[in-house]
């Protein structure tokens, strides 16, 4: 059977496949197989739960834990959980964490989701800004109060205070919130009901009990201990310290500071420390191989306590308690001042307003407003003329009528402005008429009438003017004798004479106030040593060897350092072996000293002349402690590292003019580095700029611009005391961007430009403005907002947050409570935030305003940093400034008015 059916099927296959293809058979097969198995699929989903249903009911012979473990697998898996355990108890703390949840939902989430929503970039662009250079404006108009009526009876507080309601149109007065603690706690009470009432819904707001609570712990716990802290002037200084805990303090800075404190109680609190080293080292002084150390030390903390009981003693018999030099007594007590050239004093803006406050003085400023006068034209007459020339007026071009009427009025303009400077100073008719040969005034009288106009017109009266200014004993040589050119030199950093680089006061270095005396070389270089210094040693002959002549190699090495004692000062010295090979085979040797300050000098001449060279590796200075014998020869494996490089063969002959600066550094004798001067004439020209050549091209279509633009500005200057806002003076000259806004409000007021002519202040706004865009470029807008964007996105907060999590709770464990500062240690926390918050101030700012200038601005705002009340007043500021942004401007307007009306000032007012 099996046998034939086998055999039909075979032989069905084979018919199958030789009449319709072996390809048809095969998917007609699969088809098949495709169907049947769809019916089986269909038929099993459908009956799937009846199957399921009668397999339950049978009776299964395997464990009932082996089902229950399947069922569990099958259970998808949870997340873990947090340990949100309050009780200890699960049932009480799934009732609370409830409760928390919903406290949160209806109680957080209404007021942070409109509080989050908030743009808070344009009020720290803008309104801060404005507010803190209104404050300083008032504490130093209060100031000027105090000082100018030494006979009344108010304090620097009451003329503030009046000032303020004065700038607030005697609408707001903070003095009740500044100066009376039961007015402050009251105001912060209402105020807070203010926030709770826009904040919170309806009802909870009209639960009294819940409100009361709330309005207590906001202000008893949170405001009234905050404002407090950051209006604590010690608070503020660490905070300033802490911000400048990179930039290093010199010890110039820090004698700097001392000599100008006017507070007894800085001195006495910085001698008293002084003492108690000076005790500690004396109990040390028992001989051996550190007595020279603790010598060395004990001097220079003796000078130091010398210096600071002379500023005592002279503030108690009433003597410089003014922080402004008296420049009359510097010009008595000098006996050569640096003469600085007219090139100069026409260049800088700063010579030049001083230079121009003289003039004015002397009624001879309209030599220099001609002068300058002359300048401008020329500028904007060489502009003007170079873009014509691009469009030449040859016959054979055709022009359009348009084009030709403009060029012509372009040169009618500049004659009619040359003629009009000719008017105002060189004519008959001219009150202020210049005293100049008459054959140079016609000649340019005929040049304006009759030429077409060019350039150079001016340049024959112009050095006739330059002339008559450097050689008249009135003028230039005049104001080097007067104290305004001394006032200038100090601004320059110029009347102090030569200053000594940092090794030159090392044994100051060596003070430190906060930490224990720390040690000084033992290897100390005799003073008799340094006579090879002068003589340069003698060479090393070597018997019948050949004469020096012909190429030659050098080799320098340092072989030891120490310190040398000259003329009261302490400083590290290197004593240098050179070998000089010539190809010869003439072998020269000799020893050479010298200090760190002239391998820094021959490095910064290399680099200057070599910029590629400016990657060699040179060891920085250090501030303090350089003395130590561990910094001297740290110093000297990286100097010697820096001649291997420098002396090099391949590097000598590939670099012209290297071998001749290596030379006369290593050659036998002192080296004379470039003189203080010099360099700081250079840093002068290199941050001075033309001011006086960059006119606008506005000027040529306004000629009374051109003519008396300056004389106007060099006006008396007007006394009346500026009574509103900062912000409403400028903004017509800031009102292009907000970096330059920013800039002009601090600037302003902070070092006072006010005061300054018109003229110099205009200049350094185009300066502040060329800084701007030399360092933001075209998109200072975006780069501040995006700055500001930045400092207040979720990460930063996430970081502040950190940090103010790690100062309460560090490591996780409550914090000790802190320690109460005596005041001896505020005083010396203030002596260093001040010498912090000046060695903060960059050389570039100091060539713009000035080192005097700049100065006084910084002590300015730390002296109103100091006052606890004033601090207190601004702390309200930003306050209600906060609290004006989150509600809406007029709601708070409205407010902080009725809030204010306690003032007893607006009080008496009213009556």
């Amino acid at each position: 059977m099996n046998i034939l059916l086998n055999s039909w099927t075979v032989l069905v296959l084979i018919l199958c496949i030789s009449t319709f293809g072996f390809s048809f058979c095969a998917v007609t097969i699969l088809c098949v197989i495709l169907f049947i198995s769809g019916i089986l699929t269909v038929m099993y989903i459908k009956q799937e739960k009846s199957f399921s249903n009668y397999f339950t009911k049978q009776e299964i012979g395997h464990p009932t834990f082996i089902y229950e473990v399947v069922e569990k697998m099958k259970k998808p898996k949870k997340d873990c959980k947090l340990d949100k355990r309050l009780t200890g108890s699960q049932v009480i703390d799934e009732e609370l964490q409830d409760i928390l949840d919903f406290i949160i939902r209806d109680y957080v989430h209404p007021w942070y989701d409109q509080v989050k929503e908030i743009d808070w970039i344009p009020y720290l662009t803008t309104r801060l800004v404005d507010d803190a250079a209104s404050h300083i404006r008032l504490y130093r108009q209060a100031r000027a109060r105090l000082k100018s009526s030494s006979g009344s009876k108010q304090n620097l507080e009451d003329h503030f205070f009046d000032l303020e309601l004065a700038m607030e149109e005697n609408i707001i007065c903070r003095d009740h919130v500044s100066l009376q603690p039961k007015s402050q706690r009251c105001y912060l009470q209402q105020l807070s009901e203010v926030v709770l009432f826009n904040l919170s819904p309806e009802v909870e707001f009209r639960c009294l009990p819940l409100r009361f609570i709330a309005r207590e712990l906001i202000v008893n716990s949170v405001l009234v201990p905050l404002i407090a802290k950051l209006s604590d002037p010690d608070y503020i200084n660490q905070f300033i310290i802490w911000l400048c805990k990179d930039i290093p303090v010199t010890s110039e800075i820090f004698l700097d500071v001392l000599r100008a404190s006017d507070n007894i109680e800085e001195l006495n609190a910085t001698r008293d420390i002084l003492n108690k080293e000076i005790s500690t080292l004396r109990s040390r002084d028992k001989g051996g191989e550190s007595e020279a150390l603790v010598k060395l030390q004990l001097s220079s903390l003796i000078y130091l306590n010398k210096l600071v009981e002379a500023r005592i003693s002279r503030l108690q018999e009433g003597e410089d308690t003014n922080t402004t030099p008296d420049y009359s007594k510097l010009l008595l007590g000098s006996t050569k001042l640096f003469q600085l050239p007219l090139d100069v004093l026409l260049k800088n803006n700063l010579a030049l307003s001083h230079f121009m406050d003289y003039m004015t003085s002397i009624g001879a400023h309209g030599y220099l407003c001609f002068y300058l006068n002359i300048e401008g034209w020329k500028a904007s007459t060489e502009q003007q003329l170079s873009d014509m020339s691009q469009h030449s007026f040859d016959k054979t071009d055709v022009l359009l009528a348009e084009q030709y009427s403009a060029q012509r009025q372009t040169l009618d303009r500049v004659a009619e402005a040359a003629a009009t400077i000719y008017q105002q100073y060189l004519s008959d008719q001219s009150s202020t008429r210049l005293q100049i040969d008459e054959v140079i005034v016609r000649r340019l009288h005929q040049k304006i009438r009759t030429e077409k106009p060019n350039e150079n017109w001016f340049d024959e009266v112009q050095a006739a003017v330059y002339e008559r200014i450097q050689n008249d004993e009135k003028f230039l040589n005049g104001f080097r004798a007067s104290p305004l050119y001394v006032k200038l030199l100090t601004e320059l950093d110029l009347v102090k004479g030569e200053r000594s680089d940092e090794e030159d006061t090392g044994s100051l270095d060596e003070v430190s106030l906060n930490s224990d005396t720390a040690s000084l070389p033992e290897f100390i270089i005799p003073h008799s040593n340094s006579a090879d210094t002068e003589n340069g040693g003698s060479p090393v002959h070597h018997g019948s060897e050949p004469k020096a002549s012909g190429p030659f190699s050098l080799h320098a090495e340092i072989i030891e350092t120490g310190l040398v004692h000259e003329k009261g000062k302490t400083f590290g010295m290197y004593a240098v072996s050179v070998l000089k090979k010539y190809e010869n085979g003439h072998r020269d040797s000799w020893h050479v000293y010298r200090r760190y300050s002239d391998f820094h000098d021959l490095h910064t001449k290399i680099k200057e002349k070599y910029p590629e060279l400016a990657k060699l590796t040179f060891p920085g200075k250090k501030t303090f402690h350089n003395m130590e014998r561990k910094t001297l020869e740290r110093r000297m494996i990286g100097l010697n590292n820096y001649l291997i490089c420098i002396t090099q063969p391949s590097l000598l002959a590939s670099k012209p003019g290297l071998a001749v600066l290596v030379s006369t550094f290593l050659h036998r004798g002192e080296y004379r580095p470039e003189a203080h001067i010099s360099k700081t004439l250079d840093s002068l020209f290199r941050f001075s700029m033309q001011a006086v050549r960059t006119v606008p091209d506005s000027l040529m279509s306004s000629v009374d611009g051109v003519v008396d633009g300056l004389s106007r500005v060099l006006q008396v200057k007007t006394t009346r005391e500026e009574t509103g806002k900062v912000s409403a003076s400028i903004d017509t000259e800031s009102g292009d961007n907000i970096p330059t806004r920013i800039l002009l409000l601090l600037m302003t007021e902070v070092f006072e430009l006010k005061a300054s002519s018109q003229w110099l202040r205009r200049r350094l706004v185009n300066l502040l403005r060329q800084i701007v865009r030399t360092m933001f470029g075209d998109i200072v807008n975006k780069r501040i907002l995006d700055t500001v964007a930045l400092l207040t996105s979720p990460h930063k907060v996430a970081s502040y947050l950190r940090a103010f999590k790690d100062a309460l709770w560090p490591h996780g464990l409550q914090g000790e409570p802190p320690i109460p500062r005596d005041n001896a240690t505020k005083m010396r926390t203030r002596v260093a935030a001040k010498a912090a918050l000046l060695s903060s101030l960059s050389d570039e700012l100091k060539h713009i305003l000035g080192s005097e200038t700049s100065r006084y601005g910084i002590i300015s705002v730390f002296s109103l940093l100091q006052c606890n009340s004033l601090n207190t007043r601004f702390a309200f500021v930003l306050l209600e400034g906060i609290l004006s942004n989150l509600l809406g401007e007029p709601i708070m307007t409205d407010i902080l008015r009725r809030l204010h009306s306690k003032s007893p000032r607006i009080q008496d007012l009213q009556s």
